[in-house]
This record gives structure tokens, C-alpha cells and sequence, in this order.
């Protein structure tokens, strides 16, 4: 099943056809005709209308008859639903993410082609709230930010440490910015330059130069614009590299927070 929660909506009349059943609060889009049919997992998300707020049955009075019924409406993208899941299972790291409709009364989690449901709170295994999306595919800027420290780094037995950061930009994501703040010095040798990559690719993608983090400076220091490809034609797990001058093992102490920005598709 799926409910309202919480948020300004609009409900509307719309003609429900002939001898066709429904539950109240089923998913519902409009057919061929104009008139309300049960959405299904591959109803386009700009196709979806809303929520139909009457229960009709075959032994309804005018069940063969086409007749006026409510919906309430999709139109408040900030509008927030509860909704079971039908297939798969819900966990809290899809919190943020988008799925598809399983049929009109419930959810897959196991599916992302339509990405017609935005959850943003998971309630348990099996029910969750969130958002649907109804304006069809667009871009959406994500961004992600970790705080690194110089124990975290793997030593190359040379001037360089490497980081490889939690996270992976998507496939298909196009890359933005990336900012690196609060800053307190890698020192213990006489200089430390950033850099931030891929892992195993190019080392400077996500920045121009090879700025200091030797001292420590609360605002940060400018990355610069991405010098390597913004487009992401495969997923990549980015990572961030200090040189120091003599040796990377001199290095005894450091802290920095690094923020990238993304866009990619909802």
C-alpha cells in the first residue's frame, strides 16, 4: 500500500472507466482514452498522476459505467509518501536514492530504470517514505565530503601517499569541483602537494597543479578546475595523493576534508 504522509496536495477529478477495479490509493496514470488506469512498473515517472482516493468494485452500483472519482495528486514534489516494499529489501544506505514502482501498491528496491520514487526515510524492511518524481529525467548535482587524516594514508616507500576515498562517482556522472578545507598541516618533511584522481588512472583528474597542504590554513586551498575528462564513462572510485619533498614517511602529522561535486542523473 501506498499512503499520504505529510505535505500539501491537490485533489482532483478525473473519470475512471468502465467495469475496471481499483483500491484506494493505488498508483494511478491515464490510458489511451484520458482515463485512469493502474500504473505499472514501466510506467514512465512523468506519466504517473497520483493516488485514486476511492475503493471500486465489480459489485459497485456503477461498475459498468464510466464515473467521476478523486486523485489526489503527484504535483508537490516535497510531498511525502509511505509506501511498502514489494519486492526486494529496504536498508538504510538507500536512503537518497531512487527506485522503481513494483505495480500500483507498492515498491522494488531491486529495480532503478524509472526511478520514480525518491526514498528519504527508511521505516523498516519493508515499508519506507519518501517522494515521488514525476518531471522526468534530469540532472542532479550530489555532492560528498570526508575528512581524511595522515594515518589513513597508504605510504609508497617514496615521496608519495595515496588515499582512496569512500565513495564511487556513477557511470554517466559528469564531474563538477572538487574543494579540499580545514586544512592542518602534513608537515614533518618541507613541503606536501595534493592531488585528487582515480584509482589507477589519471592522478590529477579532479584538480589543476599540485597545491600545498603543507601548512595549515581553516579555508582551505584552490584545487583549481578539473584537468582530466569530466565525463564518466565507467564508475570510478576517486583518490586523493600528497608528495612530500624527501620522503612521504617524514611526514608525521596532517588533517584536511575534501568535498567533491557531481552531477548526475536522477
Amino acid at each position: 500500500m501506498i499512503k499520504h504522509n505529510r505535505g500539501e496536495v491537490e485533489i482532483t477529478d478525473y473519470i475512471a472507466p468502465a467495469s475496471t477495479a481499483f483500491d484506494f490509493n493505488d498508483v494511478v496514470t491515464r490510458d489511451s482514452a484520458g482515463k485512469l488506469a493502474k500504473a505499472t512498473a514501466t510506467t514512465p515517472r512523468s506519466e504517473l498522476l497520483g493516488l485514486i482516493q476511492r475503493t471500486i468494485l465489480s459489485t459497485d452500483s456503477d461498475y459498468a459505467s464510466d464515473k467521476s472519482v478523486a486523485v489526489l495528486e503527484f504535483n508537490n514534489p516535497e510531498s511525502e509518501f509511505d509506501a511498502d516494499v514489494d519486492t526486494g529489501t529496504a536498508v538504510a544506505a538507500m536512503r537518497g536514492k531512487f527506485f522503481d514502482l513494483n505495480d500500483e501498491d507498492g515498491l522494488n528496491v531491486n529495480a532503478t530504470l524509472q526511478k520514480s520514487f525518491k526514498i528519504t526515510k527508511v521505516l523498516s524492511t519493508t515499508k519506507v517514505r519518501g517522494r515521488f518524481i514525476t518531471s522526468g529525467d534530469r540532472m542532479q548535482l550530489v555532492s560528498y565530503q570526508q575528512t581524511i587524516t595522515r594515518a589513513e594514508f597508504t605510504d609508497g616507500g617514496s615521496t608519495l601517499g595515496t588515499l582512496a576515498l569512500g565513495v564511487t562517482i556513477p557511470a554517466g556522472a559528469v564531474f563538477s569541483r572538487a574543494l579540499v578545507t580545514d586544512i592542518t598541516g602534513f608537515i614533518g618533511d618541507t613541503s606536501a602537494a595534493i592531488t585528487i584522481g582515480d584509482v589507477g588512472g589519471d592522478v590529477d583528474r579532479y584538480n589543476t597543479g599540485t597545491p600545498s597542504v603543507f601548512t595549515t590554513a581553516a579555508a582551505g586551498t584552490d584545487m583549481g578546475a578539473p584537468s582530466g575528462t569530466l565525463w564518466h564513462t565507467a564508475a570510478v572510485v576517486p583518490d586523493v595523493h600528497i608528495t612530500s619533498n624527501a620522503d612521504f614517511t617524514n611526514v608525521s602529522a596532517g588533517q584536511l576534508t575534501v568535498t567533491l561535486f557531481w552531477y548526475q542523473a536522477a
